[in-house]
Parts: C-alpha cells; sequence; structure tokens
C-alpha cells in the first residue's frame, strides 16, 4: 500500500497541473488569452514576464500581516506588452477559478505590482505563486484601501485581455 501512494504521489508531481509540476526557476507558465499583443505567445513563462522589466518594493501583504520584498512587473508595463493597444480590462484567475477584473484606469492610476518572487525567490503553488497581485501603497486608512483589499490575489494561471 504504501508503494502504491508513493507511486501515486510522484505521478500526480510528474502530470499534475503545469503549475504544480514545475520548480521555483520562473519557469512556470501562465496563459494568455483574448485581445493579447501581435508578439505575444498564448502561453508564457514567468521568467518570459519578468523579461519586459521588473521592480522590487518592499509592501506589506495584509493578509498575511507581514511586510516582505517583491519582485514583479507593473500591471500597466505588463498591459503595455502583452495586450493590445485597445486594451482596457484585464481578467487575472487563479487556480480556483478566483477571478478579478482590472479596468485601465486602475492600472494607470495605482501602482499595481504582478509578483513574481517574494524575497528574491520565485514563487511555488504551496507559497501562492507563481504569481500574485501586490498593492504596494497600502494604508488601512485610506477608502481605496477597501475598495482594493478583495483584488489582491496569488496563484495566477490565467490573463484574459479585453
Amino acid at each position: 500500500m504504501r508503494v502504491f501512494i508513493s507511486l501515486l504521489v510522484l505521478v500526480c508531481t510528474i502530470v499534475g497541473s503545469p503549475v504544480l509540476a514545475r520548480d521555483a526557476d520562473g519557469s512556470a507558465k501562465i496563459r494568455l488569452l483574448g485581445a493579447i499583443a501581435d508578439n505575444a505567445k498564448s502561453r508564457v513563462t514567468v521568467a518570459e514576464i519578468e523579461a519586459i522589466g521588473t521592480a522590487e518594493i518592499d509592501a506589506y501583504n495584509p493578509y498575511e500581516k507581514k511586510a516582505d520584498l517583491y519582485t514583479g512587473v507593473w500591471m500597466r508595463d505588463f498591459a503595455a506588452h502583452f495586450g493590445d493597444p485597445g486594451v482596457t480590462t484585464i481578467t487575472m484567475t487563479a487556480i480556483d477559478d478566483y477571478e478579478i477584473t482590472f479596468e485601465k484606469a486602475e492600472w494607470d492610476a495605482l501602482r499595481i505590482l504582478i509578483a513574481t518572487k517574494v524575497n528574491g525567490s520565485y514563487m511555488r503553488l504551496e507559497n501562492k505563486g507563481p504569481m500574485r497581485i501586490i498593492f504596494p501603497d497600502y494604508d488601512p486608512k485610506l477608502e481605496a484601501y477597501q475598495v482594493n483589499l478583495p483584488k489582491w490575489m496569488w496563484m495566477i494561471k490565467r490573463i484574459e485581455f479585453n
């Protein structure tokens, strides 16, 4: 019985979800849908997303109640590189099918980071990877905090441009 369970765990790890099977090395793939740029592929790695230029930001995570160093790309840069010029919304979908839609006005007005690393390391699924949405200007005293708190998300697997 133990051999069967060990074999089952090994098989699930090898052939399971693309996100589960990846090491935390930037090779996890994200699916892009909708109005993507002519030069964009429909599946890109986290490392390919980082190639457009990364930022490092210390930010407080209200869900984990601690500050971390996040590395990632700004949503406005991501939209400009991977989306068609006329894109007005981006819908992020997590592994559990949780979805958040961002309007162009949001990524133009707010600093929204698509985080690819935490404290210098790529994120695995078990630590809410491969990508997260971070609002680095978190301030619980601001009304915008109440609106943006549900838009923090993690385990992003799919991004659709409209």
